[in-house]
């Protein structure tokens, strides 16, 4: 477990307030507020890669998200090929109603140090909904969420304005990143995925990707994972910061065309789901039975077969005429 070695009060309203407000950086919004209904008593535990904000009411919570946070950090480090280059900021709120009224996040925080601009994009907010499972999960993905970033953008202001504007990724493409690293392909993601691939509703990829940004983003990956080993997930990433391409990272990997796989990854989707099932369909059990034709002025009701196994006999009630009939 990681030590928590101080911690630190802060008094405010609103966390990291942009001290700066105009920057032309397509990630810094601007103009947006939340009406907060109450104060915020701002402390914060600090460990070596992390500070942990929480306020009244969330001491523990906080340290066990912190140390989680240190025991997730080299697992998603080795699967980035990527190490945190300064401390993250964990906000923690004690539920989600919280969260809503906050006004961190809304703008990117740019903050001035020693005459050098830096944009503070490496912070995350999490929220508690009493199940820790999804708030590991959220820390999963929020370390990955900033590594993600950290590797395509960079730390720097103007790194980071360079590459954004030479570098355009697709939304999902990114976020199903996030989500791949931080949350192994499981059943419920499968059945999901399996159940938007059998709708019939999307003609291709793009129609997915529009509908379901993430679950499409996270099942891309998931199958180039599949198809072209695991290894070459991070590396396709690389290669499409490195080349600021996405034909020329596919085509080294795949040595086809992004659509092209993309199309590829819809057909062999389809065809995996189908086959599956096939093999699924149930078959009734039991011995064949001489079936009798059923005339549409008459009432049948109460069909039942006979239950000695060894007899293929059946019995059915029929409606003729105000009269009742067995029919053996």
């Amino acid at each position: 477990m990681a030590k928590v070695s101080r911690i630190f009060i802060i008094v405010s309203s609103i966390f990291l307030l942009p001290l700066l407000a105009n920057a032309q950086v397509n990630a810094v919004t601007f103009g947006k507020n939340r009406v907060q209904y109450k104060k915020f008593k701002w402390q914060f535990y600090q460990t070596d890669n992390f500070n942990v904000y929480f306020n009244e009411g969330g001491q523990e919570l906080a340290k066990y998200v912190a140390q989680a946070a240190e025991a997730e950090l080299p697992q998603i480090e080795t699967a980035t090929e990527y190490s945190l280059q300064r401390r993250a900021n964990i906000i923690l709120y004690n539920n989600f109603a919280d969260m809503q009224q906050s006004n961190v996040g809304l703008e990117t925080t740019i903050l001035s140090t020693g005459g050098v601009t830096r944009l503070i994009n490496n912070k995350m907010l999490l929220y508690f909904d009493a199940n820790h499972a999804h708030l590991k999960k959220q820390i999963r993905q929020g370390i990955a969420d900033i590594i993600t970033k950290n590797v395509l953008f960079g730390d720097d202001l103007g790194e980071v304005a360079g590459n954004q504007t030479l570098l355009d990724l697709p939304t999902w493409l990114t976020d199903g990143y996030v989500a791949y690293i931080g949350e192994n392909w499981s059943s419920n993601l499968d059945d999901d995925y399996k159940s938007e691939i059998l709708s019939g509703n999307y003609k291709n990829f793009s129609a997915l990707a529009y509908k379901r940004p993430m679950l499409a983003g996270h099942a891309f990956w998931y199958y180039i994972e599949e198809k072209y080993k695991k290894e070459n997930v991070t590396y396709f990433l690389y290669l499409a910061r490195t080349y600021k391409n996405l034909n020329k990272a596919c085509l080294q990997i795949t040595k086809k065309k992004f659509k092209e796989v993309l199309a590829d990854m819809m057909e062999y989707s389809e065809e995996k789901y189908y086959k599956d099932i096939a093999r699924r369909k149930a078959y009734p059990k039991g011995n064949f039975i001489d079936g009798f034709d059923i005339s549409p002025r008459l009432n049948y009701y109460r069909f039942n077969v006979n239950p000695n196994k060894k007899d293929n006999s059946y019995v059915v009630t029929q409606f003729k005429k105000g009269q009742v009939r067995v029919i053996l």
